[in-house]
């Protein structure tokens, strides 16, 4: 989502009144609002259709297919959701919380507030997607390391030679094959296990 462009807004509101009112106010407050649903039925869907910079849900007590669906955009697509909610219950923030919701205020939304909440969940969204690329980067890389280990001591144990020289021959063998290192090193292990 580019710094300088309008947020594009999905909003999901199931009280036709209430979100009529929450677009004018959303729309007045310079944000873009793509469209309004009034269930979570298909959410994942329109999401997939509007590819929407933030999702803005205000349902009075949302159940656990919302939390399932958020879940599923968390893992697949990735967006800031903000949530505003009279569900005062610990459990269901925490299942919310960890389901991909970005921001979430048991309150209606203020007007005068919308501007620094949703421009606070897009950067603790955009701060966590970059603690979540770090994670990942740094599993793949142990779990490459680890792979490489795992061929060189069983290239060590099967040629009877030194940790540097199955190394080597690691190396030779991804470069003679032109495969990255962890590549090589799963095709020794698929060889000699």
């Amino acid at each position: 989502m580019p710094d300088n462009d309008p947020i594009r807004i999905m909003l999901v509101d199931d009280h036709f009144e209430r979100a009529a009112s929450v677009e004018e106010k959303l729309t007045a407050a310079g944000f873009i609002v793509l469209c309004r649903l009034p269930t979570t039925t298909g959410l994942l869907h329109q999401i997939e259709q509007h590819q929407p910079d933030l999702v803005l849900i205000e349902l009075q007590s949302p159940g656990r297919d919302v939390l399932e669906s958020l879940s599923v955009l968390n893992h697949h697509n990735p967006k800031p959701v903000v949530m505003f909610t009279e569900k005062d219950d610990p459990a269901y923030i925490e299942e919310a919380v960890d389901a991909g919701v970005t921001a979430y205020l048991m309150d209606e939304l203020n007007p005068k507030r919308v501007k620094p909440i949703i421009d606070l969940a897009i950067a603790q969204f955009k701060s966590y997607q970059s603690l979540r690329q770090a994670l990942d980067e740094a599993q793949r890389k142990l779990a490459n390391q680890s792979v490489i280990e795992k061929a060189k001591i069983l290239l060590m144990k099967k040629h009877n030679i030194n940790e540097e020289k199955a190394h080597k021959t690691l190396r030779t063998l991804s470069m003679d094959t032109n495969q990255s290192l962890p590549d090589a090193a799963k095709s020794v292990i698929e060889l000699i296990e």
